[in-house]
């Protein structure tokens, strides 16, 4: 006699078919992550070597017409080692670019021309007797300019097959992204075979998540599920909408970022940095003491806005490099007082005061020192900006939460951050749609204050203050 399986065997064989269909699914998103990864590592991690090359060949190059001129003026043999050292780093950053643009699938070939168009121009026999000369010249000015176009055009279109990549992964995480609701639904359609029975309940919401779902692989981000019940369907519609909220806003950031980057990325730096140096060199005439200084603090601030700015193109083209933190302990008060007088002349210009209240024997704070002195700054760049004139920024150093951390609040009197928008700031390339077309940046600031504290062992966090204005707050673990 043949016998009906009971409940429990029927629901252990659906729930069987079930994982079975469910891990291959994984397996097989696995497996096409991995060659997602495969093939967009190979062409961006290239392109972005090359991207960072190409800053440090045109640095180079710049450094080579800049200390041949100051040869010339100054007769001192260092100008002459600089140049020559200046010279063999551009050979040795070219050699490695075009070997990089031969291991893509289809190389350029730009590179090469560059190196047979100006190559001649980068001898390695010229003395310095023969650039002292009267009559000669190392390269005439519209030549410089074309290489230096040249250069410029070359990178350009390093970056565009860097934005064909991004292209191309878009591309093929919608793909995962559609497989993973093809096997997310089969896997689903054998769990409802084997729980038939259950009630509709059950049955309803699901329906309304695989909608849902097919909604926004179609990049639908306004659909929001209209499930209100108090059980983990609801929690499960609410982290559905909270999800598609979110992917809104990171559609309109990425957009908004890429005609960002063509206006932010443009600053002369080099130029500033060099001038700079002159009258530090007092190539320009003799400077005092405290021109000196101030002149300082300004090298500081051009070096500190170049690391900023490769960062950004670090983070643009989705490769983190490799840098090694230098972890010490400090004093949290005198970073503070260092991260004010950095910000002190854009402060007064506007009326604006800072005001700090130290904190009384402060412990060591262990972490990156010139890491966190960019949070600092940058929290007091983003308080400036958005405060009014005439008003007040606080800084204050806490003890805890608890014994082994330690608090730093920056306070303004903006207008505050919505609620809503808490969870946006700190997300990379984001910026308040009411402040994008009149205020400058790319919206990193936070984002990058956001991982270094978590790398240093800390938490941030924002919040609105009762009357008015904001405040910042980051914890550091202390010795």
């Amino acid at each position: 006699m043949f016998m009906t399986p009971g409940i429990s065997k029927k629901l252990f064989i659906f729930l069987f078919f079930f994982i079975f269909i469910f891990y291959g699914t994984v397996y097989g998103l696995f497996m096409k992550v991995r060659e997602m990864s495969d093939t967009s590592a190979r062409i961006v991690s290239i392109s972005n070597r090359i991207a960072v090359l190409s800053n440090d060949l045109k640095n180079n190059l710049l450094d080579m017409d800049a200390n041949i001129k100051k040869l010339k003026l100054l007769e001192k043999d260092v100008y002459f080692d600089y140049f020559g050292t200046a010279r063999r780093n551009y050979q040795k950053v070219l050699v490695e670019i075009i070997g990089l643009d031969a291991r893509r699938e289809t190389p350029a070939g730009y590179w090469r021309n560059i190196d047979r168009a100006f190559g001649g121009y980068i001898k390695s026999d010229v003395s310095m007797e023969q650039i002292m000369s009267e009559d000669y010249t190392w390269i005439d000015a519209d030549v410089m300019d074309q290489w230096m176009d040249t250069i410029a055009a070359v990178r350009k279109d390093n970056e565009d097959k860097i934005e064909q990549a991004l292209i191309l992964i878009n591309r093929l995480s919608r793909q995962v992204i559609r497989n993973c609701i093809i096997g997310f639904g089969i896997s689903i359609l054998v769990g409802v075979m084997g729980v038939g029975f259950i009630s509709r309940s059950i049955i309803v919401p699901l329906n309304k998540l695989k909608s849902g779902l097919k909604r926004v692989s179609d990049d639908n981000y306004t659909y929001e599920m209209d499930i209100t019940s108090n059980d983990e369907f609801g929690e499960l519609a609410a982290a559905f909408n909270d999800m598609n909220r979110q992917l809104k806003a990171d559609d309109e950031i990425r957009s908004d970022f890429i005609a960002t980057l063509s206006h932010e990325i443009r600053s002369p730096l080099s130029s500033i940095r060099e001038s700079v140096n002159l009258l530090t060199e007092e190539v320009l005439g003799p400077v005092n003491e405290k021109q000196k200084k101030f002149l300082t603090i300004s090298g500081n601030e051009i070096a500190r806005i170049t690391g900023l700015l490769n960062h950004l193109l670090d983070a643009s083209f989705l490769v983190s490099g490799i840098k090694k933190r230098q972890v010490a302990p400090f004093d949290p008060n005198q970073l503070v007082q260092s991260a004010i007088l950095s910000i002190t002349p854009g402060a007064k210009t506007r009326g604006i005061r800072t005001e700090f209240k130290a904190l009384g024997q402060a412990p060591m704070v262990r972490g990156d020192e010139k890491e966190i002195m960019q949070v600092i700054i940058n929290i007091l760049d983003n308080a400036l900006k958005f405060s009014p004139d005439n008003s007040r920024v606080d800084i204050r150093l806490t003890r805890g939460p608890g014994k082994h951390f330690l608090t730093c609040g920056i306070s303004d009197e903006g207008p505050g951050i919505p609620d809503d928008k808490k969870n946006l700031i700190f997300k990379k390339y984001y910026r308040a749609r009411e402040v994008r077309k009149h205020m400058d940046g790319v919206g990193l600031g936070l984002n990058i204050a956001r991982r270094i504290i978590q790398a240093n062992g800390g938490k941030i966090f924002v919040e609105n203050k009762p009357d008015k204005g904001c405040t910042f707050s980051f914890t550091l673990p202390v010795f």
